[in-house]
């Protein structure tokens, strides 16, 4: 388990019924967590991996958690599409 330190922090009531209504995370201290750790991980503060371990999550279960709200967990660039289309159409004969 990592270490914690308490923080306190202040939630505006208007965030409450939302945080409530979270499937991941027991606690509050846990939807507020995973809640931070995917904010960092789409900004690119965090890598896939780090974003799991914050989260207190395996890497598959970070992975379903991203997957379920609809966030991608991979980047995929215009020239690394650019690249796997050449390949196919190597590979087709085109």
């Amino acid at each position: 388990m990592m270490e914690q330190n308490i923080v306190d922090v202040e939630i505006p009531k208007t965030l409450l019924p939302y945080l409530y209504t979270m499937k991941a995370g027991k606690t509050m201290d846990d939807k507020v967590t995973i809640s931070i750790v995917a904010g960092m991980f789409v900004s690119g503060i965090v890598t896939l991996e780090k974003a799991a371990e914050l989260a207190g999550k395996n890497i598959w279960d970070f992975m379903d958690f991203l997957k379920a709200h609809d966030i991608p967990w991979s980047r995929y660039s215009e020239e690394e599409m650019q690249m796997d289309e050449l390949a196919i159409a190597n590979l087709s004969g085109e």
